[in-house]
């Protein structure tokens, strides 16, 4: 059985390179990193196998971390068709993995991710990064920018409406989001003595 103040696992869909990041709960609405990285396969390979080789892993992250909730990034129409049906298989291995687990899982568009994490939903991807860096108290950006988003998707799904719901967090006062943020630049203009985590 999941607890429902369990981890939180961020998947950034991909089928050459699908991230994830899982990050946990800490005292006052903050966040720490568990664990982040990419899932990757060879193009080379053939389509069937490399979906295989996605779900496996993505159901083993499951079963591992047993996460509360699951954050998926929503797939949008591209320009490119080729990159909308890849990021479409994996959102959907992702999908399964969340349900055969009994995961509950939410889709968040890009510039939902962005507005949580960075405040503007016009941020960059190299704002976004250091955002997640700084919220995390992490020492440097995470690495590939897949395992960024990913712990980005997490981040947001820990702010939303759903998780403060459930906490009992007052929405009257700050949000976490807006503690976190104001935590992370006090602790980048050395006002505070923050200390990162130490990611797996």
């Amino acid at each position: 059985m999941f607890d429902p103040q369990g981890p939180i696992i961020g998947i950034d869909p991909g089928v050459s390179r699908c991230g994830y990041g899982v990050v946990t709960r800490l005292s006052g609405g903050r966040f720490a990193a568990v664990a982040y990285g990419v899932i990757t396969t060879s193009p080379s390979d053939p389509m069937p196998e490399r979906l295989l080789s996605i779900a496996k892993e993505l159901d083993a992250l499951v079963s591992e971390y047993k996460p509360s909730g699951m954050a998926v990034e929503r797939v949008l129409f591209s320009n490119n068709a080729r990159t909308a049906m890849s990021v479409g298989q994996a959102n959907g291995l992702a999908l399964v993995a969340a349900a055969r687990h009994c995961v509950p899982v939410v889709e968040y568009s890009p510039n939902e991710v962005k507005l949580a994490v960075c405040g503007d939903g016009s941020a960059d991807k190299a704002a976004v990064q250091t955002m997640v860096t700084r919220l995390l108290g992490l020492g440097e950006i995470p690495r590939p920018p897949d395992a960024a988003d990913a712990l980005a998707l997490a981040l947001t799904h820990g702010w939303s409406g759903r998780i403060r719901e459930q906490t009992g967090e007052s929405t009257g006062s700050p949000s976490s989001l807006e503690k976190a943020v104001q935590r992370a630049l006090e602790r980048d203009s050395g006002r505070t003595n923050g200390k990162g985590s130490v990611v797996a």
